[in-house]
């Protein structure tokens, strides 16, 4: 009966994403960030000041660019915008929720750097076209994107954001356990139809930790089909086993058969 209640419980949980429509889970997800207590851990000193992972170090070593202009999306306290600064990149955040940003600008000004950070939806990106070397996607943050279309929309404006001979770096979430029953299909689409809810729900929809909206995908051939779908190659890719974050190295398709022997790995 334990083990029947708490299933019972994670599934209405799940329900949560059937019931938002997408932009209703985009604004959930950054009124989570536009917390007191989440601007101050993500712009917290110690984390600001700890630099890039071990994984986004490897990437940054794939990509045979010392130098140019990078656009750091979901760029929250700075950290990786203010490192890459130092590097002596020429760097522009871009964060939806306004105290992060504002933070951000803040840190890096405490550390003598100068560095611009906008306040936008990543799904409506406005930037110069042909403008950036890099577009960093930090961490997980494609997943965040709600919706197969959303995600191609912002692969959309990466591609016209970049130079030519530049590249995306992009963060995802994978988790291959996305079992489900089909009397639970039944049950979403009965919610989704009474709520008038979410009719773009795609199978690896899911809360992150009840705190913010997360697309998981299954396999390394459900990402590359998007990332093909979208009008990108991918130069690298890290696809964790069963659950976890992995990377990927893209690019546009006109660019990238000029420097696909550049990208190790």
């Amino acid at each position: 009966m334990g083990k029947f209640l708490v299933r019972t419980g994670r599934f209405i949980q799940s329900l949560a994403v059937v019931v938002m429509r997408p932009r209703d889970l985009i604004e959930f997800t950054r009124l989570t960030y536009a917390h007191h207590q989440d601007i101050q851990g993500w712009a917290d000193k110690e984390l600001v000041d700890s630099g890039l992972t071990p994984a986004e170090e490897s990437l940054l070593k794939k990509i045979p660019l010392a130098e140019g202009r990078v656009l750091v999306l979901g760029s929250g306290g700075g950290r990786e915008a203010i490192v890459l600064a130092r590097r002596g990149f020429d760097v522009t955040g871009v964060d939806n929720v306004v105290g992060m940003a504002e933070k951000a600008k803040e840190n890096a000004a405490k550390r003598g750097l100068n560095v611009r950070f906008l306040v936008q939806d990543i799904t409506k990106l406005d930037v110069p076209e042909r403008s950036f070397d890099i577009v960093w996607l930090t961490a997980g943050l494609y997943s965040l994107i709600p919706t197969c279309k959303l995600r191609a929309t912002l692969l959309e404006r990466i591609g016209s954001a970049l130079r030519e001979g530049g590249y995306c770096i992009c963060g995802f979430y994978k988790n291959g356990d996305r079992r489900t029953t089909s009397q639970g299909a039944i049950l979403r689409k009965i919610v989704q139809y009474v709520t008038l809810g979410n009719f773009h729900y795609e199978k690896g929809d899911i809360l992150l930790a009840d705190i913010e909206f997360a697309h998981a995908f299954s396999s390394e051939k459900e990402l590359r089909d998007e990332f093909s779908r979208a009008g990108f190659d991918v130069l690298y890719l890290s696809f964790p086993g069963e659950r976890g974050r992995g990377e990927a190295i893209l690019k546009p398709v006109e660019m990238q058969d000029q420097v696909l022997r550049t990208v190790k790995g």
